[in-house]
């Protein structure tokens, strides 16, 4: 987490998942209620050193080590919190202080702290300890999110494997010499760690879904999730079937099981190297690292779909069976990260392979553009999570003054829309496309994913096939040949928006004389559907506002949402 992240947070103010707390040089004493009160909702993320309003105080410096060592300690403490809770607090030095940044995630336990059970309520920490239906609606919540909780009464320690004990075991010593858990024997390390677990409104115990995926040997792992399947393969030369992958697909333990993607991705892909201060930097090792921790961490494994990584000429791309939270692409600076499997995560964490919550978003969004010059990754929400790590960076600006004379806007707006281009990333496949090609691509993820949205009113008599667009006359020459007037008007106001620009701008840009019926016909829809924001989001009445294109919209505008 950086300072600029940091800001967000704080400009969010407190709420559901945000909370401040006045700290100088000891914990507050309500620090350990909002910690349950996070752990049972939806997670959250505690700031030490930032009062009510907002404002930094800063911790003090000389305490900031006994800050830590007093936060772990308690929370890994059954006096304290029962169950404990594993997590690392980190510091940001901010220009107005030291603050202490303390990410709970989202447990498939409930907690309680002194013996109260606490939900979070809006920015409120609710003791809820006799509320019967409020308790009953927390343990409801969390069978239905967290799958890796699932308890198996008859899964028992000899189906477990001891070998993946001593693994785990050395990659905890090799990544925190002093983390708590080397102090445990194996059914103590699974008891703390939530692997073994028993359920106060089934009153069913055992070990759980979690402990056979970690250290579970393969046939039960077969046994109890047969469909469950990892894929990795190259399709660079032969792209309908591979030019390797990993034969046969892994359905092994979740270690074994990164180990070997991670190894997978060093046979194929070129080593590069950063200095970052005095420290040499293996962008190979840190992007994937991430990238595919994220993608064993958070996947629903209950589903039977397949993850697969698959390395392309141009890109890479990782698919997971997902349970969503929303669904669309993920912005870095404006997300709310949710674990989908925390006890999975701690593991992870506690290897070295995962950091903070939400990290694996913005480590990759830190190191790839110095991998691939310029590009950005892609995380889109869905039922199937995908990333797509890109190999070469390609831009509408590579293709702009066929874009910009192919759209037909107003010539004294060509300068606005061409600076912004280079904004737009298109698949890298495209590397080595014309611009036919590419618009033969882009006109039917258009249409696709428009007539999807239904608040965007896509006109759904567009033409998208691509042999019946060649038939069109001018078709790559001339939107107004191709494109329905609705259709044309909502990509020319998104390419518009690609720099913030003000109504009126937008209305001379089309030649359009009604406020009124512009912004309810196209500029409504596009802010529905989370495609463009105000300037000043805050200040919607503001005259000085403009608009400006979202993450979601460059991607939807590039092709990357087909």
């Amino acid at each position: 987490m950086e300072v600029k992240d940091l800001q967000y947070l704080i400009n969010e103010s407190e709420g559901l998942r945000i909370e401040f707390k006045d700290a100088k040089d000891s914990v507050p004493s309500s620090f350990y209620e909002t910690v349950v009160s996070f752990s049972n909702t939806d997670g959250g993320t505690i700031l030490l050193g930032v009062n009510d309003s907002g404002k930094i105080t800063g911790i003090a410096p000389e305490a900031e080590v006994s800050l830590k060592k007093n936060i772990i300690t308690a929370l890994n403490s059954r006096d304290c919190i029962d169950p404990p809770v594993y997590i690392q607090p980190f510091t940001i030095k901010h220009p107005d202080g030291l603050v202490m940044v303390v990410q709970i995630p989202a447990s498939s336990q409930i907690h309680n702290h002194a013996g109260k059970v606490y939900s979070r309520d809006f920015e409120s920490d609710l003791d809820v300890t006799n509320n019967q239906l409020r308790i009953s609606d927390l343990y409801l919540r969390k069978r239905n999110f967290f799958t890796e909780s699932n308890i198996y009464p008859h899964l028992s320690m000899s189906d477990l494997d001891d070998r993946l004990f001593e693994k785990a075991y050395t990659l905890i010593r090799n990544n925190k010499s002093d983390h708590p858990w080397l102090m445990a024997d194996k059914e103590q390390l699974l008891r703390e760690a939530s692997l073994w677990r028993k359920d106060f409104h089934t009153r069913q115990e055992g070990l759980t879904l979690a402990a056979a995926l970690i250290f579970g040997k393969n046939e039960t792992i077969q046994s109890i999730l047969p469909a469950y399947k990892v894929e990795g393969m190259v399709r660079i030369q032969n792209k309908d079937r591979y030019d390797d992958r990993i034969y046969p697909p892994l359905r092994t333990n979740l270690i074994d099981s990164y180990l070997e993607l991670k190894a997978f991705v060093s046979k194929h892909l070129p080593e590069k190297f950063f200095m970052e201060g005095d420290q040499r930097i293996d962008l190979r090792d840190k992007i994937f690292r991430e990238v595919i921790g994220n993608a064993i961490v958070h996947r629903e494994y209950t589903s039977a779909l397949s993850s697969e990584l698959i390395i392309y000429k141009s890109e890479v791309v990782i698919t997971n069976p997902n349970k969503p939270i929303f669904h669309g692409i993920i912005d870095p600076l404006g997300f709310n990260p949710y674990p989908k499997n925390p006890n999975i995560r701690k593991f992870f964490t506690a290897f070295g392979w995962t950091d903070e919550i939400g990290s694996g978003v913005r480590n990759t969004n830190k190191y790839l553009p110095l991998y691939t010059q310029g590009a950005h990754p892609v995380f889109i929400e869905n039922d199937v999570f995908k990333t797509i790590i890109p190999l070469s960076f390609v831009s509408l600006q590579n293709y702009a003054q066929e874009f910009i004379d192919w759209l037909e806007l107003n010539t004294s707006f060509s300068d606005h829309v061409l600076d912004g281009l280079k904004q737009i990333e298109l698949s890298g496949e495209y590397l080595d496309s014309s611009w036919k090609e590419v618009l033969l691509d882009l006109v039917p993820s258009w249409h696709q994913k428009g007539t999807e949205l239904t608040a965007l009113d896509w006109s759904d008599n567009q033409l998208f096939n691509p042999d019946a667009i060649k038939n069109v006359p001018s078709w790559d020459k001339k939107s107004t040949e191709l494109l329905k007037k609705k259709n044309r008007y909502l990509i020319g106001i998104l390419s518009l928006c690609v720099q913030p620009i003000g109504m009126t701008d937008l209305m001379i840009a089309f030649d359009y004389k009604n406020t009124k019926t512009f912004r309810d016909n196209y500029i409504k829809p596009l802010r529905e559907t989370g495609f463009i924001v105000f300037t000043n989001p805050d200040k919607p009445t503001d005259p000085t506002n403009k608009y400006v294109i979202t993450k979601q919209g460059k991607a939807f505008l590039g092709g990357l949402l087909k």
